[in-house]
């Protein structure tokens, strides 16, 4: 009895440390071991083919379309993990009539619609695409995108970790990467193998159009590296530059190498496969491969007509009309395929938040190569556009030249032209309630600064009534000027740009503005 009595204290405590071990040892030890836990590099890719190429990388995470069946299994073949793009925060496509109820609202960046993973029938829909994935492919996993929705709608967090859960309980053997969603990662993060932390620590700005470096939390990184390691999960990092930015490029790398996190690096719509392994080299553009001066606008069928203009626009006497075949555009063809520059002046009329796209057709998408920055200055700017000449595609092979359709959205495009030269144009036009003023802008749209500017106005008489001199404006700059009425008002203004021709440097289009006073 007393053997019996002395051994149940001991293994009653020994139970407890046990349990004690099991239970707290989540707050320093992770339970469980990733399944990229011994990956030295990934690469992600939404192009087509490039088998080659991909095959240097342990992991690959790739769009359904990418690669073929057989591509998908060569690449199993050497040893690669093959991960599928799976979107389970949002819809691409516009919901059918059964899921509205799980619509949350429209994400207008990329065209698509939040939906609310509480909702049985989302989550349904989401497994059972999984499903056929994974029958048609064999895949080695999913790249889980759109997690952020849950973060964004605060409300259906629950939800999201439910599904991420059900989707690990369906899926048991698959690799899971969760996209960003970092709030949920104390609760997900038992359920996945890595996080992708995209936009680390490079970025696309839409407003500026340009590849940025981002701004680094150190303690938040770490908090973040902490919480993989107790969870087991690894963290991704996924960044954005052009191929060509030797700079950038070599930020992302030091930022990485210096918290121990793997990277990839990409062009914005991970179209490209970099090697990042071979010295980068700076390209030469040239500015001679397109005609640098078409003017829009001369007569009805050459102007745009973008996407929501409901009527027929008016800009200082030019109209528009619309465009066939895509929102709106105007198809540039260069003289050969090489890398190119070519400059869009528009006007930046009234419209905040937004970018000017611009995009080439490659036979299958429109993949955009420059984001230029619109808001609400009323008045015309021009900006310096890069093409490379892997991104100039022949829409018909037989025939000589590279024919282009650049696509435009958010703003009103003038003119392409002239932008080693100041280029004065005039901005919006506005009287006081009593017709006693008249407050008018003029904008410098050339890249270089203008000097010494001269702007008459005239009554409908041709008498000048007002006259104004600015010593200089900047370039993509511009002024305002107010035009106080000495007697009655004018039924008809005329404004003219350096009216004696004394600036050699401006170019002559667009200097006269005539408004009807009504």
């Amino acid at each position: 009895m007393k053997t019996k009595i002395s051994k149940t204290p001991f293994l009653t405590f020994a139970i407890i440390i046990l349990i004690v071990l099991i239970t707290g040892c989540q707050n320093t030890f992770a339970l469980k071991e990733s399944q990229l836990s011994n990956i030295k590099n990934f690469v992600f890719f939404y192009g087509r083919g490039e088998v080659e190429k991909l095959e240097k990388y342990d992991l690959i995470v790739i769009q359904d379309y990418t690669l073929t069946k057989d591509e998908v299994n060569y690449l199993k073949s050497k040893g690669k993990k093959v991960v599928v793009y799976v979107t389970i925060g949002e819809s691409d496509t516009p919901p059918t009539a059964d899921l509205q109820n799980c619509v949350l609202g429209k994400n207008v960046n990329w065209n698509s619609w939040y939906m609310d993973a509480r909702c049985e029938k989302w989550q349904n829909l989401v497994i059972n695409k999984m499903k056929n994935l994974l029958i048609d492919k064999n895949y080695d996993g999913f790249f889980l995108d759109t997690v952020d929705t849950a973060v964004l709608f605060p409300q259906t967090k629950d939800g999201m970790v439910s599904l991420i859960k059900k989707i690990r309980d369906t899926f048991p053997k698959a690799i899971l990467i969760q996209n960003r969603g970092f709030p949920l990662l104390e609760y997900t993060g038992d359920y996945i193998d890595a996080v992708l932390w995209e936009d680390f620590a490079s970025g696309y700005n839409f407003q500026s159009g340009k590849y940025e470096k981002n701004s680094i939390n150190d303690l938040y990184v770490r908090q973040q590296i902490e919480l993989a390691k107790r969870k087991g999960y690894i963290i991704l990092t996924l960044n954005y530059a052009e191929e060509d930015d030797v700079e950038l490029i070599n930020y992302v790398k030091e930022v990485c190498q210096k918290y121990n996190l793997l990277y990839s690096i990409t062009d914005l719509y991970i179209s490209k496969v970099y090697d990042l392994s071979a010295q980068i080299k700076e390209r030469t553009y040239t500015t001679d491969n397109v005609n640098q001066l078409i003017i829009i606008g001369r007569n009805d069928k050459d102007f745009l007509y973008g996407d929501g203009w409901k009527e027929i626009e008016n800009i200082w006497g030019t109209k528009a009309r619309k465009c066939e075949g895509w929102g709106a555009g105007v198809v540039l063809t260069f003289k050969e395929k090489k890398d190119s520059i070519f400059y869009v002046t528009f006007y930046d009329g009234g419209i905040e938040e937004m970018a000017l796209k611009i995009t080439t057709f490659n036979g299958l998408n429109w993949p955009m190569i420059a984001s230029l920055p619109v808001g609400d200055s009323e008045v015309f700017k021009t900006f310096e556009v890069k093409v490379k000449k892997e991104e100039l595609y022949d829409n018909d092979p037989n025939t000589p030249g590279i024919q282009q359709k650049f696509g435009f959205q958010g703003a009103k495009v003038a003119f392409i032209g002239y932008p080693q030269k100041p280029e004065l144009l005039f901005g919006k036009v506005e009287f006081t309630k009593k017709k006693d003023r008249v407050y008018f802008k003029v904008g410098n749209v050339g890249l270089m600064d203008a000097k010494n500017i001269k702007v008459v106005v005239k009554d409908e008489n041709g008498n000048i009534i007002g006259e104004f001199n600015l010593e200089r404006l900047d370039k993509n700059g511009d002024q305002e000027f107010t035009l106080k009425f000495s007697q009655s008002t004018p039924k008809k203004l005329t404004f003219i740009i350096d009216p004696e021709n004394k600036i050699e440097e401006i170019t002559k289009d667009n200097n006269i503005l005539e408004v009807q006073v009504k």
